[in-house]
C-alpha cells in the first residue's frame, strides 16, 4: 500500500495572510480552505488528524481567531467528505454568456459595495491589494534606462515640427523605435506612418529620447492605454483605425 503525507519544505516558515491584514475576507477564509486541502487531500488517513492540528497551530499563529478556524475547519472538512456525493456535472449544459472579471483595489468597506454592484452587473470582481512591500522595500538594484525598459507606451516626438506618434510594444523600446527608424529603407508599399511623414516632409524624428507614457505587462491593458493616450493628445499622426477598437466609455 502506498501511503502518502502532506509534505512541506525544511524553509517553510508557517507565514501566511495575518488576520488583520488589509485583504478581503474571502481571501482570508480562502487561506483557511488552501492549508486544510493540503493536510486533508495529500495525506492518508493515519497522518490527517495531526495534519489539522499542525493547520489550526498555523493558523493561529497567523492571528486567525479560534472560532473562525474551527467553523471553516469544519466547515471545508466536510465538504471535502461529501464532495463526491454532491458534485455532479452535466456534460450538456452550457453557459452562453462568457464571464466578465473585472479586477479592483481593495478598499475595506467601500470595495464591498462596488462588489456587490458589479455582480449584479454581471462581473466576477477580484481584489487586487495596491500596498505592497515591494512599493516600499526596494531590493537596490540600477534603474534601467528608458531605450532598456520592455512592456511599455512609448511616445516619438518630430525634431522640425509639432507632430508626434504613440506606439506601445512588449519588447525593448530600443529594439522598436531602432525599427521605427529603419522602416523608411523598406518598399513604399511597407512604410509605416512615421516613415510616410518623413519622406513628405523631410523631418525626422528624435530617436534617442523616446518619452514613455506608461509601463503595463499585460499586452490587452497596454492596447487600451496606448488608444487612451492617442485620444487624449492631439497633432498626432498616428491613424485613426488606431483607436477603432476603444470602448465609448473613455
Amino acid at each position: 500500500k502506498l501511503i502518502t503525507n502532506w509534505f512541506r519544505k525544511s524553509t517553510w516558515s508557517g507565514r501566511y495572510i495575518n488576520f488583520y491584514s488589509n485583504h478581503p475576507l474571502k481571501y482570508r477564509i480562502n487561506t483557511i480552505y488552501n492549508l486544510i486541502d493540503h493536510a486533508f487531500l495529500l495525506s492518508d488517513d493515519c497522518f490527517k488528524q495531526e495534519n489539522i492540528k499542525l493547520v489550526y497551530d498555523t493558523l493561529l499563529n497567523n492571528c486567525f481567531p479560534e472560532h473562525i478556524i474551527h467553523r471553516h475547519i469544519r466547515k471545508r472538512i466536510n465538504f471535502l467528505n461529501n464532495r463526491d456525493r454532491n458534485d455532479t456535472v452535466d456534460v450538456n449544459s452550457t453557459d452562453p454568456d462568457k464571464t466578465h472579471f473585472i479586477s479592483v483595489p481593495y478598499v475595506e468597506n467601500t470595495s464591498q459595495d462596488l462588489y456587490r454592484l458589479l455582480r449584479n452587473s454581471g462581473f466576477n470582481v477580484i481584489y487586487k491589494v495596491t500596498k505592497k512591500l515591494n512599493n516600499l522595500i526596494r531590493c537596490g538594484k540600477d534603474s534601467l534606462h528608458n531605450n532598456d525598459k520592455t512592456s511599455v507606451v512609448y511616445k516619438l516626438y518630430c525634431n522640425d515640427c509639432n507632430l508626434s506618434y504613440i506606439g506601445q510594444t512588449k519588447r525593448h523600446l530600443r529594439t522598436r523605435v531602432k525599427e521605427h527608424c529603419n522602416n523608411i529603407k523598406l518598399h513604399e508599399s511597407n512604410h509605416s506612418v512615421i516613415s510616410k511623414h518623413r519622406l513628405e516632409s523631410g523631418h525626422d524624428f528624435d530617436w534617442s529620447k523616446p518619452h514613455i507614457l506608461h509601463n503595463e505587462k499585460y499586452v490587452s491593458k497596454r492596447e487600451i492605454a496606448c488608444m487612451f493616450f492617442i485620444k487624449r493628445f492631439k497633432n498626432l499622426i498616428n491613424l485613426q483605425k488606431d483607436t477603432d477598437s476603444l470602448n465609448n466609455i473613455y
